[in-house]
């Protein structure tokens, strides 16, 4: 039976022989919140009534609880919706995952630079990246039903990670430390908003003076500014270690343009 107050969520009786009383039933949400108002309401009775207590304060009363009933009614709309969403979105989730893992329904194969292909869905992979999406829908592809495509830039250990980051919307934490210097740049050549962002907000979290060079390169490379900040940061903070560290010299001939970076940043007053 429908709740009698949201009209949203069902109402179950323990036994089949319990009837609502007056034909009015009530969900657990609703009750709290409506118990809730009469208490306040019951609170500040005793001083209505002696302050001549009248049709008109009955009248207001009448009104007050109508508001409040409407607001406790989209209060437990919102969060039962809230709620179906948490559960629908875990599902997809699961479901994709299990279409990832166990193979199923593919129609096409993901090669990486060296090690086996992995099968996976033109649709996920189109619906994610612009850049799919034109690869797989044009007239060359179409004229010829392409049945696979190579990401050189991944060993297979890596594409299978950003797979699986791909499906999923989410990677373990040690994955993504192993793999993210790959999954960063990936989210920039292929146009992956969302990767971009989850690398964005977790890479940060990573630096240390072993990887600070590294992330500076994903920062030109990707034109971040937060990995880019984040990087000299620590660089700066820790000068002394990593400009005489055996990497700095290598990074200094390789990357010109971002040593002029670390020398400005590094000489900026704080």
């Amino acid at each position: 039976m429908d709740c009698s107050i949201c009209k949203y969520c069902k109402v179950a009786f323990n036994t089949q022989w319990l009837e609502p009383q007056n034909g009015v039933a009530v969900c657990d949400p609703c009750y709290g919140e409506f118990n809730n108002m009469m208490n306040k309401n019951n609170n500040s009775r005793t001083t209505r009534y002696l302050a001549n207590w009248g049709t008109n304060s009955a009248t207001r009363w009448i009104g007050e609880a109508k508001v409040e009933v409407e607001r406790a009614k989209e209060k437990v709309v919102k969060q039962l919706t809230q709620e179906a969403k948490q559960r629908e979105e875990k599902w997809i989730d699961y479901l994709l995952d299990a279409a990832l893992t166990e193979e199923s329904h593919w129609d096409i194969q993901v090669k990486p630079g060296n090690g086996p292909s992995i099968p996976a869905h033109k649709f996920l992979l189109a619906a994610k990246s612009q850049v799919f999406k034109h690869m797989l829908s044009s007239d060359t592809c179409r004229a010829s039903q392409i049945d696979s495509v190579c990401l050189p830039e991944f060993n297979h250990e890596e594409l299978k990670t950003f797979l699986e980051l791909l499906y999923c919307g989410n990677l373990a934490k040690e994955k993504f430390e192993m793999h993210y210097y790959s999954l960063a740049l990936a989210s920039h050549k292929y146009a992956i908003p969302y990767l971009e962002k989850f690398c964005e907000e977790r890479i940060p979290n990573l630096i240390d003076l072993s990887n600070a060079f590294e992330v500076l390169e994903i920062s030109e490379i990707c034109s971040n500014e937060t990995l880019r900040v984040a990087a000299l940061e620590l660089i700066r903070k820790h000068k002394k270690e990593i400009l005489w560290s055996p990497t700095f010299e290598a990074f200094a001939i390789q990357n010109p343009h971002l040593m002029l970076h670390i020398t400005r940043y590094c000489c900026t007053p704080v």
